[in-house]
């Protein structure tokens, strides 16, 4: 039973560095989508200027094939991150089962010991019962 235990608090303590390691990528593609909306948010800023100043308008074309490239690098550091985040998930339920076995198994063990426990205190007092009327009978 206590190899079970055992077994049990290393399946809850891979369960926790799970957990913590798909927080901390999903913070990660939280960032990511922040930084591309802030990259967004400059390009409509830099739209609105180059529309009152002509020289800022010459150089909107290569300013937006920056933007897009740098969208596109997000996107794909992004897109690497939640391949992850979904792998993780993945090891998260499966760890989530493995525990759930360990736990399983150790209340089986309980319920086990217990009718056991429940059976031999049952024929002592059948034994009892036994000696008591076979001692009034003679």
């Amino acid at each position: 039973m206590k190899s079970l235990q055992t077994l049990l608090k290393v399946a809850q303590r891979k369960l926790d560095e799970l957990g913590v390691e798909a927080a901390r990528i999903g913070q990660e593609v939280s960032e990511l989508e922040a930084r591309e909306a802030s990259v967004r948010a400059r390009e409509a800023a830099e739209l609105v200027n180059a529309e009152s100043n002509a020289m800022f308008a010459s150089m909107l074309p290569a300013y937006r094939m920056r933007v897009k490239t740098q969208i596109a690098e997000i996107r794909a550091q992004a897109s690497v991150k939640e391949v992850a985040l979904k792998d993780v998930r993945k090891r998260l339920s499966d760890a989530y089962i493995e525990k759930s076995k360990f736990e399983q198994l150790i209340e089986q063990g309980r319920i086990r010991e217990t009718n056991e426990r429940a059976a031999i205190e049952q024929a002592q007092l059948d034994e009892v019962a036994i000696n008591r009327a076979g001692g009034q009978g003679r």
